[in-house]
């Protein structure tokens, strides 16, 4: 890998690989495709959802990345958590020159093998975090193994104490940090395991500043419901509403 990536990357920022920083991670793995491009596969992750697809030749949540590739409207997109950058190369595509996609990953398995689907699809508009999200900057818990041993692989998830063998300690940042002011952001999805809400607190400003169209994993009505009081009590000026369900996505507009 280029110098200047590794020293980004050793440092928790942000990484924009060129082709020339592609390198294997040290853990077995495959390479998976499909129509948008390839994909690294930790082979302790063979048996999850995310997976399983992409081993299919098929694209997990295609209506989700069909919706957001639809609605960049020239901007940049956060969306996360990157597991193995599985939106990745479908986002990469429809950017706008000069925009960005932001996208992070605690999960050291997880992030090694998103740089490698990074550099297989030569993708030079990436920002990638080695680092979770939320409300405040500092040091969390993350469970990435159950009691039996077994990765958790996307449904790693942060926790409130240490669990022998089973959590590692991560940084934790806000977006609102992860992201520079002046950069417009037209879409903000998050799927990271019940910690969506922290995420959004931590991206406060970018919100209002940009009213992107924000899209939260929630599959069940009641938290979808949830997530819409939330967002008209801390944005009361920005009319988010709830619009619709996709994939198990909540799907939230600025109306007003």
């Amino acid at each position: 890998m280029a110098q200047n990536s590794v020293a980004s990357e050793d440092n928790e920022l942000g990484v924009i690989p060129t082709r020339a920083a592609l390198r294997a991670p040290d853990f077995p793995h495959e390479i998976a495709a499909n129509e948008y491009g390839f994909y690294c596969i930790p082979t302790a992750y063979m048996d999850r959802e995310v997976p399983k697809v992409l081993r299919s030749g098929g694209v997990y949540e295609p209506a989700t990345l069909k919706l957001i590739r639809r609605k960049l409207a020239g901007g940049d997109v956060i969306a996360g958590g990157g597991f193995v950058g599985d939106f990745f190369p479908a986002i990469s595509e429809a950017l706008a020159p000069g925009r960005l996609l932001h996208s992070f990953e605690p999960n050291p398995v997880s992030h090694a093998s998103a740089l490698l689907t990074i550099g297989l699809n030569g993708l030079t508009n990436i920002c990638l975090h080695r680092v979770a999200v939320g409300e405040a900057s500092g040091r969390m818990h993350l469970q990435v193994a159950t009691g039996h041993d077994k990765p958790m692989a996307a449904r790693a998830r942060i926790v409130d104490a240490a669990r022998e063998d089973q959590t590692i300690e991560v940084a934790m940042r806000r977006l609102d940090d992860l992201v520079p002011p002046g950069r417009r952001v037209t879409v903000l999805q998050l799927d990271i395991e019940g910690h969506e809400w922290p995420a959004i607190l931590g991206a406060s400003r970018i919100i209002r500043e940009n009213r992107p169209m924000i899209l939260l994993e929630a599959n069940r009505p009641r938290r979808q419901r949830q997530y819409q009081r939330d967002l008209k009590q801390k944005f009361p000026e920005l009319g988010y509403r709830m619009v619709g369900a996709l994939e198990r996505n909540g799907i939230f507009l600025p109306i007003g």
